[in-house]
């Protein structure tokens, strides 16, 4: 069970804290493709920050609140998607998404692994 526990807990700080980088990469207008801030700027930093903190407090209680992994597969996916799309249009360079593809990927498949291996508990 303590194993559980902790993959369960590892799972959550990693995408915390990609949550928290996430929350400064958007904050950077020359990142974002623009001369300054603006407000879809804002909005995600917050999503991303909240997010963070969600899984912090998930990870009081790990094993109640495994759950909170569903949603943030959807959210890492989703990400990921978003990158890929806005490199298909030409918003971003396909070298950017390259990074953040392998990130989303490598946090995809833990948070996936993670789900499939507490099934149980």
């Amino acid at each position: 069970m303590n194993n559980y526990r902790n993959l369960i807990r590892t799972s959550y700080w990693v995408a915390a804290i990609a949550d928290f980088i996430i929350a400064f990469l958007v904050l950077i207008p020359e990142r974002m493709g623009v001369t300054g801030f603006v407000y879809p700027m804002g909005l995600m930093a917050a999503v991303a920050i909240s997010w963070g903190v969600m899984l912090i407090i998930a990870d009081r209680q790990p094993i109640e609140r495994r759950w909170v992994l569903l949603p943030t597969m959807l959210v890492v996916f989703l990400l990921g998607a978003a990158a890929i799309y806005a490199a298909i249009i030409g918003v971003i360079p396909v070298s950017r998404m390259i990074g953040s593809s392998t990130a989303v990927v490598l946090i995809l498949g833990l948070l996936t692994y993670t789900w499939f291996k507490t099934r149980r508990i």
